[in-house]
């Protein structure tokens, strides 16, 4: 029976082992844990050699805050183990356990030493989990020792980690941890917010513990700001809770924040009954001796705010005495060389950073000498560029003006010229006019003198027709000269016969011609003997075509015809 009981135990710490590395004591009850603990301390004799490091580290992991001697000698003998087996998975965790240990019990240097080392494992295995876990270790190493800046970058790491994983627990437990880096800096308002993302996450878990430790710190920030009824109710509900879960070191911490809360309110007999409570508690519990110190420390402020200086300096010389105990030279001087280090440190990056700076710096002002000088060699390109761009466009519209005034005193020429050629055949035209006038005045004196012939005497009327045919020696075709005479019109003047016919649409063909004619300054007589009519129908013809011009009498029919 005993052979089973120890099989199924084997089996669970297998099944156990095969993802302990997603978590930890903190993510448990703590009477769940004890019970473990007493499961593993039965099996790990009679377990086999190979098989005892994870148990190992597991008994380790549980002693944290129970016994961290037991931690430091449990994690020593798993971390043999995991070296002697090549586990590298395990030797990551009994450092991280042994780091614990030392912390526990204020041994930092021995502390960062395995906490450092462990997390140079835990990169290289690349386990988000685990490697989360040892940086909020190591932020809580510093913590412990004042540097609440490093504190900070190690929890906020560990809380990029986390939400990364996307587990709501472990993102709760690292706002949880910020929170308490700010209100250790005495931020406590910056601190609330945190504290209260992470109670909002964890509030219907089954993490008792936790929610209470949340509620704790919250009570105490509303204590810190004066916000004495929140700060009432908040402890007390985390009382109420580790009550129930039976967590008796924690409740301590409690009674004394909630002693400290009544104090300021002058309730000075639940005060007492609360510190007296608590060292009831204390009393029953190992590892007590900063759980006394404590107690002395509030008792003191009890008695003095009653005016009891007496008992107020006999409890204030137990917390000195106390303090001097467990704050040994020993560790006054460990803590002493954890600081030189942590500074020197930290001078050495701030040196590489100031050097960095320096040389970037340096490489700013070459780079900016650069750029000037290649911002001046392009400006200068741009300018002669731009130079000579100019001086083509100036040669170019040089020799464009010289051009247009060449071109424009051609145009002038061929104006001048076509101007001369106009009134040449204007002059012609009129020439021709008075030509066929002049024809057409002979034709009639020859009518005339025909008319006048005497048939009575032949040889006088032969005498007479011999002198004729000697005067009017030329043949002329009078209808060729008219039409030739039209013809030149309809060439020369065929923009103002365009203008208007596109006036007038409804001028004839006649008053076209009389218009043209008139033009031209032609007198009446003059037309009349051109188209062989009266100089009446000449002035007919004339009246007629102001009235369609739309003229009055005292409009010049020569000049409207000219500015068409």
């Amino acid at each position: 029976m005993n052979k089973l009981i120890t099989l199924i135990l084997i089996a669970f710490i297998g099944f156990y082992f095969t993802t302990q590395s997603q978590t930890n004591i903190w993510d448990e009850n703590p009477t769940d844990s004890q019970q473990e603990l007493d499961s593993l301390l039965t099996i790990l004799p009679t377990s086999k050699k190979i098989n005892k490091t994870p148990i190992l580290n597991r008994i380790a992991e549980i002693y944290w805050v129970v016994n961290p001697d037991k931690t430091i000698e449990y994690g020593t003998e798993a971390l043999k183990l995991a070296i002697e087996f090549k586990d590298r998975d395990q030797e990551g965790l009994a450092l991280i356990n042994l780091c614990q240990g030392y912390l526990f019990n204020d041994i930092y240097d021995k502390a960062l030493q395995f906490g450092l080392q462990s997390l140079e494992i835990r990169k290289a295995i690349g386990n988000d989990y685990d490697l989360a876990f040892t940086l909020r270790t190591l932020g809580w190493l510093y913590y412990d020792i004042g540097y609440f800046d490093k504190a900070l970058e190690y929890h906020t790491e560990t809380l990029r980690i986390h939400e990364k994983i996307g587990d709501k627990q472990r993102i709760a437990y690292s706002y949880n941890s910020i929170g308490l880096i700010y209100e250790s800096k005495d931020d406590c308002n910056l601190a609330l917010s945190f504290f209260k993302r992470s109670l909002e996450l964890i509030k219907d878990s089954n993490n008792k513990d936790r929610i209470a430790e949340t509620m704790k710190n919250m009570g105490i920030c509303y204590r810190k700001i004066n916000e004495l009824d929140l700060a009432k109710t908040f402890l007390e509900s985390a009382l109420e809770i580790t009550t129930e879960i039976k967590y008796e070191h924690k409740k301590v911490d409690i009674l004394h924040e909630l002693a400290l809360v009544y104090l300021k309110l002058k309730n000075y007999e639940a005060c007492f009954a609360l510190l007296e409570e608590s060292r009831n508690i204390i009393e029953t519990l190992s590892n007590n001796k900063e759980l006394i110190i404590e107690n002395d420390k509030i008792m003191s402020d009890y008695y003095l705010a009653k005016e009891n200086y007496k008992e107020a300096f006999n409890y204030y010389m137990k917390y000195t005495q106390g303090i001097s105990e467990v704050f040994s030279s020993n560790k006054s001087e460990k803590l002493a060389e954890m600081r030189i280090l942590y500074e020197a440190e930290r001078r050495e990056s701030e040196i590489k950073l100031l050097e960095q700076e320096r040389n970037l710096e340096a490489q700013k002002r070459n780079y900016l000498l650069i750029g000037v000088l290649l911002l001046a060699i392009i400006a200068m390109l741009v300018i002669v560029g731009l130079w000579n761009n100019i001086k083509k466009k100036k040669a170019i519209y040089l020799q464009s003006h010289k051009l247009s005034k060449e071109k424009l005193k051609t145009q002038a020429l061929e104006r001048e010229n076509l101007e001369h050629k106009l009134e040449f055949r204007m002059t012609e035209l009129t020439n021709l006019a008075l030509f066929i006038s002049q024809r057409t005045t002979i034709y009639k004196d020859l009518t005339k003198s025909l008319k006048d012939l005497k048939f009575t005497d032949l040889n006088e009327l032969k005498k007479n027709i011999e002198a004729l045919i000697k005067e009017y020696t030329f043949k002329f075709d009078f209808n060729e000269d008219i039409q030739r005479f039209h013809s030149n019109i309809e060439n020369l003047q065929s923009d103002f016969l365009y203008k208007l016919k596109e006036r007038f649409p409804k001028l004839t063909d006649k008053d076209v011609q009389l218009a043209v004619q008139v033009k031209l300054k032609l007198s009446s007589k003059e037309i009349a003997n051109i188209n062989n009519i009266s100089v009446n129908s000449v002035e007919i013809g004339r009246h007629r075509l102001r009235k369609k011009l739309g003229l009055d009498s005292k409009d010049n029919l020569v000049s409207f015809l000219e500015d068409i």
